[in-house]
């Protein structure tokens, strides 16, 4: 049976929570919540077995999971177990909406008996506002990177559009096209930022190194000064490409009384190749044509080059690519191909099977970012549980055969923290905004803090002593900790009974109940504190520091 046509393991409600099922005990995630790590918990729980059908190359499966099943086999590896049910909810959970489940959202997944209920999980959260507003922070950051963390305005009005875009169901053809061809004053700036931020200040050398990363993956940096050393690319093609924005100008303008940027298009302006001697920014050597090896596009009449640009870039073999090994990297914890922007060669190429396949996939659903994201969630390798015997563990994860354990990044921690506390819930508006100020605030304190690579993304987090700390005296988790206010005073009010405060408080903050052992140990704790709120609340801070809370797993 395909993968997407039901869950890996059921549970059905009987008698009692849905976690003292005993069939619900196969694949919790870690025993241990202070300092250890997701991929250390293997031995707490049995390793289920897996299934001929499961690892052999020729298994009955849809074409993707068949496809997948093929990449293990020429890879050589045994997949591992399928994720459990409470694994599954709080990944997908994660990586679609950007936040962790409520407590609700796991008791209805964890009690429904829908044999499909993993797929309808998938739809219900592709449907929710929250996923336009996650996965445009994704796409704003992969396409803007730090490059504007004090231009402000620039970001929140990409981000702002791409919600809208992703709302209305935009392919991602369509986004392409509209911001390589964004022209005009741009107020609220929107689509324009790409073009704005990356071109201006005639940084053509920037826009187009990013053009060719972004939307074709492609890393052509080391061709702009010289042929690169592998033969991949040479100094003629890079100028070749970056003619196609000989002729734009960024600039900035005044709409009532904000400066705006203004993309213009003349109609003249060439290329010309730099040569040894010119100054850095000046090109004075032979005119160069737009054109590009992968790129199979003529222009038109009636078309700027930067209108022919679009057209090439979207109709590429290597757009759809570049798409999908990004999704799969933001999924998977890398790209089919490694990195997810370097798809290699222009010409000749031949690329793994499974990328092709799910290009071409895209390609015959109109680009359609959910349904890409659709079928990744559901497949076979997304859907691997992270916990394995620890020999041949590096190899499953690097073919995807078992699930790698990602750090969050910082929007899902805010966002998590909010969920885990229980602030989210808290009702009135002057609370709602001095939340969203205090986000804001330390959204910019977790970038400084986070940021210990200029080249790496701010975005992501490392799991460094620095995060830890930060998070540990962060004023949401000392807040949302407080017995007086969220989740520890609902718990407290709500569980008279020690055991069930525990369990109440694992499900909210990992999702899962502890172990019959964690509850054990824990209990000692409490009782030794004399169930004191303080006791509850110094647990929930341990739980939100530990690496079960900080990774996606």
């Amino acid at each position: 049976m395909p993968v997407q046509d039901g869950p890996v393991s059921r549970t059905r409600r009987t008698s009692g929570p849905w976690w003292q099922s005993p069939t619900s005990w196969i694949g919790l995630l870690i025993g241990a919540m202070m300092g250890c790590s997701a991929a250390d918990s293997s031995t707490l729980r049995p390793t289920p077995t897996v299934s001929a059908e499961a690892s052999g190359p020729h298994a009955p499966l849809d074409p993707l999971d068949a496809t997948i099943a093929e990449h293990w086999h020429a890879a050589g590896v045994t997949p591992a177990a399928p994720a459990n049910d409470t694994e599954f909810l709080r990944r997908v959970t994660l990586d679609l909406i950007g936040r962790i489940p409520t407590p609700d959202e796991v008791d209805r997944f964890m009690t429904s008996d829908d044999p499909r209920k993993r797929a309808a999980l998938v739809d219900d959260l592709l449907a929710r506002d929250a996923f336009a507003e996650h996965w445009a922070d994704v796409l704003t950051q992969t396409l803007l990177g730090g490059a504007v963390q004090e231009r402000r305005r620039l970001r929140e009005g990409l981000h702002t559009w791409i919600e809208d875009e992703l709302h209305e169901g935009r392919g991602w053809d369509e986004m392409t096209t509209t911001m390589l061809t964004a022209s005009g004053d741009t107020s609220p700036p929107g689509a324009a930022a790409f073009m704005a931020v990356h071109g201006r200040k005639n940084q053509v050398e920037a826009l187009t190194g990013q053009t060719a990363r972004v939307f074709l993956g492609l890393q052509l940096q080391c061709a702009q000064c010289h042929d690169d050393p592998d033969d991949r690319f040479t100094q003629d093609q890079f100028y070749g490409l970056a003619a196609y924005y000989a002729q734009t100008r960024v600039r900035q303008t005044k709409v009532d009384g904000v400066r705006v940027p203004r993309i213009i298009d003349k109609r003249r302006g060439q290329m010309r190749m730099p040569t040894e001697t010119d100054a850095p920014g000046d090109r004075s050597g032979p005119r160069v044509t737009p054109s590009f090896p992968a790129l199979d596009v003529g222009p038109r009449p009636d078309e700027t080059r930067r209108q022919t640009l679009a057209r090439g870039v979207v109709g590429s073999p290597l757009f759809a690519k570049a798409a999908v090994n990004h999704a799969w990297a933001q999924l998977m914890g890398r790209g089919i191909v490694e990195p997810w922007d370097d798809l290699g060669a222009l010409q000749g190429t031949e690329h793994p099977p499974l990328l092709e396949h799910l290009a071409a996939d895209l390609v015959a659903h109109d680009h359609d970012l959910r349904h890409l994201l659709r079928q990744i969630v559901l497949s076979s390798a997304y859907q691997r549980s992270s916990q394995s015997e620890a020999e041949g563990a590096a190899a499953r994860t690097q073919a995807f055969a078992q699930a790698a354990v990602r750090p969050m990044s910082t929007d899902q921690l805010l966002r998590s923290l909010l969920v885990a506390t229980g602030l989210q819930d808290v009702q009135g508006r002057a609370f709602r905004r001095e939340v969203q100020t205090r986000r804001q605030r330390i959204s910019k304190e977790y970038a400084l803090v986070f940021d210990d690579d200029e080249m790496a993304s701010a975005d992501t987090l490392r799991g460094n002593v620095p995060q830890a700390l930060l998070l540990l005296n962060g004023e949401l988790t000392n807040q949302g900790v407080a017995a007086r206010a969220g989740a520890v005073a609902r718990i407290l009010r709500d569980h008279p009974e020690p055991s069930a405060r525990l369990d109440a408080l694992f499900v909210r903050v990992f999702g899962r109940p502890p172990s019959a052992e964690r509850r054990a140990e824990l209990l000692t704790f409490v009782d030794g504190r004399d169930h004191d709120p303080e006791a509850y609340e110094d647990l929930m801070h341990a739980m939100l520091v530990s690496s079960e809370f900080l990774t996606i797993h």
